[in-house]
């Protein structure tokens, strides 16, 4: 059974490109198609977090860019793989996130839009995978079964009724 579900940050909640050269904490963020909408449907059933590579970004940073865009309140968890000092997909980044929430990996998914990082990680603990493909910013193949993600989706509207069925 799923008690936690996690999300990258760029591309999955909001969109890289509103970024752009800034920290974060300074750019005028743009969420991605439906997330309030799904966050809270979600909020009500599951622990959620995110686990995010970031440049220099920590917690507080990423909390104070959420805040800005009303996101900040849906999140139980926020790891940034500055303040663990690794990056997805290494282990360390992940455990870390599973931790805090008290959840095994085989009672978490991740939703994340990059094979190599937010799949590979996820799966090679035994967390359920999502990608989420609304973009065509990273082509990225799949090169082995560690690579295949449970749930391809389109939008985040998916995820609840994938989940209630997990």
């Amino acid at each position: 059974m799923i008690k936690a579900v996690f999300f990258d940050l760029g591309d999955t909640l909001v969109v890289e490109e509103s970024v752009g050269n800034k920290h974060l904490w300074e750019a005028e963020l743009q969420k991605v198609p439906y997330v309030d909408e799904v966050l809270t449907e979600l909020k009500k059933r599951y622990k959620l977090g995110i686990i995010t590579n970031t440049v220099i970004s920590r917690e507080e940073h990423v909390r104070i860019a959420l805040r800005r865009v009303r996101m900040e309140h849906y999140f139980d968890v926020i790891v940034t793989s500055v303040d663990v000092g690794f990056e997805k997909p290494d282990e360390k980044i992940f455990l870390t996130a599973l931790k805090k929430l008290n959840v095994k990996a085989s009672e978490a998914a991740m939703v994340g839009n990059r094979i190599s990082r937010d799949i590979f990680g996820a799966n090679k603990l035994g967390m359920k995978s999502f990608l989420y493909k609304w973009n065509n910013r990273y082509e990225e193949e799949i090169t082995s079964p560690l690579e295949k993600p449970d749930y391809t989706i389109s939008s985040l509207k998916e995820i609840p009724s994938i989940l209630s069925k997990i």
